[in-house]
């Protein structure tokens, strides 16, 4: 994959010194700027989320949540050890709220939880699908992108990306079920 971006890049450079060779240090200084405005308004976003999510741990709201998650876990994993549960849990609820990569550790904890051997089984798949089409109640990191990017009204894509992520999900889950059936 580095290769591929490195040879984008270059291919790029080379066909803005060939059109406009005035202005590519200026064309790279401001991408290079926008791009770390864009980066630190999201570390803003993450820290308060991961902020939100340690305290969460700390105050055993991840158990709580596991327990208000415990009949969709049971529906879509079956039966999971607890620790599972509550990893798939916070993955769930960080999804929702928008915080994808602050789900990760949580997916990888839950994975390590479930799988044993070199073969993806039912659960893996099935955390792997729910995460990848990221149902968002607020989606928070393309809301502070928009909010970076000067947006008027950014977050008017609630709605439709709560219907196209809710479809997409719904998709995969049925996916799952028609590849390894149901959980037992």
């Amino acid at each position: 994959m580095n290769i591929i971006w490195t040879v984008i890049t270059a291919a790029a450079l080379a066909a803005l010194t060939a059109v406009d060779p005035q202005n590519v240090l200026s064309v790279c200084l401001n991408s290079c700027s926008q791009a770390l405005t864009y980066a630190l308004g999201l570390c803003a976003v993450y820290c308060l989320w991961l902020g939100v999510f340690n305290v969460a741990e700390r105050c055993n709201l991840v158990q709580s949540l596991s327990r208000l998650l415990s009949r969709v876990n049971k529906l879509l994993y079956g039966n999971l050890q607890q620790t599972a549960a509550d990893y798939v849990s916070l993955n769930m609820a960080s999804n929702l709220l928008g915080v994808g990569n602050a789900a990760t550790p949580s997916a990888i904890a839950a994975i390590s939880q479930m799988e044993r051997g070199d073969k993806l089984s039912r659960n893996g798949a099935m955390l792997f699908v729910i995460n990848a089409a990221g149902v968002q109640l607020i989606p928070t990191t393309v809301i502070g992108l928009r909010a970076a990017a000067g947006s008027a009204n950014p977050s008017d894509i609630l709605l439709p990306n709560l219907i196209a992520t809710a479809l997409g999900c719904a998709a995969g889950i049925a996916l799952v079920f028609a590849a390894y059936g149901r959980a037992k």
